[in-house]
């Protein structure tokens, strides 16, 4: 496997951000679970290690740029992350040989950076958006081809990919 075949862990933050939004394969209801998150600062900094807990009157910013950069993801694309980066424009500098984003202190700045390592790496093009759940995953494929967040039910999916197949051979049946 190459490296950008193998998520790190500013992807899986980053993705966890993302997936602050959901669909649960309970309920099938879209579920917002970021607000909740930032009321508990334990829970937060659970699920965002790196990133610093935002106040009230942050938590509006971030579900914009979560919703734009769950659209570059499904879109395939980083249009709108660039216009984040020109609202929001990152300094860069190289501590210990490598790239080091910083912004101001915020957790969106923070997110952006983050965002930002993940297209350098070339990490940002295996993200991917369930056509069905919309659950963002990280495609580890060699080829870079996966569709579904899983084939089978589990704790990253729930088998949008084998429902899929079922359908279609259903479908065909029914034909």
């Amino acid at each position: 496997m190459t490296a950008s075949t193998i998520e790190d862990e500013d992807t899986q933050e980053l993705r966890s951000f993302l997936n602050s939004w959901l669909i649960p394969n309970d309920t099938r209801t879209p579920t917002e679970t970021l607000p909740a998150l930032v009321e508990d600062p334990s829970a937060w900094h659970g699920a965002f290690a790196k990133v610093p807990l935002p106040d009230g009157r942050q938590v509006a910013g971030l579900l914009v740029l979560r919703d734009d950069l769950r659209a570059d993801v499904a879109e395939g694309s980083s249009r709108r992350l660039d216009g984040w980066l020109e609202k929001c424009p990152l300094r860069v500098r190289v501590v210990d040989g490598e790239l080091e984003f910083s912004g101001d202190g915020s957790p969106q700045a923070c997110l952006l950076g983050l965002a930002t390592r993940t297209v350098l790496e070339g990490r940002w093009k295996r993200l991917r958006s369930c056509p069905d759940c919309k659950w963002v995953f990280y495609d580890q494929s060699r080829n870079n081809s996966r569709t579904w967040c899983s084939m089978y039910a589990g704790s990253t999916g729930r088998a949008c990919g084998s429902i899929a197949k079922v359908r279609r051979a259903r479908g065909r049946q029914s034909a």
